[in-house]
């Protein structure tokens, strides 16, 4: 009963500030995300006319296969993404000894690239993505030319077979498979996955800052008629706070969706993710309030959320710079790294494969904090509401 009072009083208080709601968490990034990724789209859309990437190839392996490899990065249609240039490269492809040999045993290539100083890491990794996928398709092939020269068959059949693979394998179908299947975030993509670490430290604002184990007299007589104690006053709160967190989550989501901006991969796991993100907000916010004072949490959480913002928005800029802690900071050791690796993963790749780990990573850890939460409640003693 009392879990259901505290949902039906969540339920009004989200009627009764839906259009603050709607501002703060739907209009609002929207407009900064439209006025902001308008004046970034350069960073994260190239010319069509330049390609995106300046290379240089060292080939050790000096084979056939490493020689295909480098006309395949130099014919015309790759030239619309990579062009080969010693002087202006921002990126160096070393080819090692044994290229050859792993592509018919079906073993790792292990190609180098070397991002230089002006170089980018994002880009450097498109060009990781169509090295391996080239690599994937010509292994398969050869793979499949080793077992037919095997057969018993006629030199005839073998030349069939061999053209027929020739057409299934050539170099504009695996280019097509590139071109088509990879994919980077535009401008509004990135800031939408930038403003939503904004978002996530408002929902953890907004629910510690109207929560508090036991302070609140007016909800103490309102619900609570009958004796409980804290840990499930605690159990409630959370999980009021569960459904708060999900309908701003929500909002900020399906309004970048709906006008088109972002998030328009698969629905059922996009509302996967949201559901998984909201446990990780609440469990976040139950820790905070049991484990830090008010007051200090949202100083904490202000200043974590501003660092944020800034290392986000600024990161085209840091991205260029030789300063590697920022560098640190913005991708590998941010607040938000684990929500935002899986919106970027479920944006570029748009299945499940790509977010499964990050999503059982984030309920292993939301159900850490809980428990954590709750040894705290009860090892603080007092566990009677005093209103009981």
């Amino acid at each position: 009963m009392k879990f259901k009072a505290f949902l039906k009083l969540t339920f009004i208080s989200i009627m009764k500030n839906l259009p603050n709601m709607l501002l703060t968490f739907s209009i609002f990034p929207i407009f900064l995300g439209l006025i902001v990724g308008y004046f970034q789209k350069d960073y994260f859309t190239p010319s069509v006319e330049t390609p995106i990437m300046s290379i240089s190839i060292l080939d050790e392996d000096n084979s056939n296969q490493s020689k295909n490899l480098i006309d395949f990065l130099n014919n015309e249609q790759m030239k619309q993404i990579i062009k080969t240039d010693e002087e202006e490269a921002k990126y160096e492809l070393i080819i090692p000894k044994g290229y050859e040999a792993s592509l018919l045993n079906n073993g790792e290539s292990n190609i180098e690239i070397h991002v230089k100083k002006d170089g980018s890491v994002r880009r450097a990794e498109i060009l990781g993505d169509i090295i391996d996928r080239y690599n994937e398709e010509i292994s398969q092939g050869l793979y499949i030319e080793d077992k037919i020269v095997q057969m018993d068959i006629s030199q005839e059949e073998t030349k069939i077979i061999g053209e027929k693979l020739f057409k299934a394998y050539n170099t504009k179908l695996i280019e097509n498979k590139l071109i088509n299947t990879k994919k980077s975030l535009n401008s509004y993509e990135y800031i939408s996955i930038t403003f939503l670490s904004y978002m996530l430290f408002l929902v953890l604002m907004t629910t510690i800052g109207g929560q508090g184990m036991g302070e609140n007299e007016a909800i103490n007589n309102r619900i609570m008629s009958t004796p409980i104690t804290k840990i499930q006053y605690f159990n409630c709160n959370q999980f009021s706070f569960y459904f708060l967190a999900l309908f701003m989550n929500l909002l900020y989501i399906m309004a970048y969706r709906i006008i088109g901006l972002s998030f328009q991969g698969s629905l059922p796991i996009i509302l996967l993710i949201i559901l998984v993100q909201s446990v990780f907000v609440t469990s976040v916010s139950g820790f905070i309030s049991v484990f830090l004072k008010r007051k200090f949490a949202m100083v904490v959480l202000y200043i974590l959320m501003l660092t944020q913002l800034i290392l986000g928005v600024t990161w085209t800029s840091i991205e260029s710079m030789d300063v590697q802690l920022l560098k640190a900071l913005a991708t590998k050791y941010s607040p938000d790294i684990l929500i935002s690796s899986t919106y970027r993963n479920y944006l570029i790749y748009n299945n499940l494969d790509s977010i499964k780990s990050n999503l059982i990573l984030i309920i292993i850890i939301s159900l850490g904090l809980y428990l954590l939460s709750l040894l705290k409640l009860k090892w603080s003693g007092n566990y009677e509401n005093p209103t009981a």
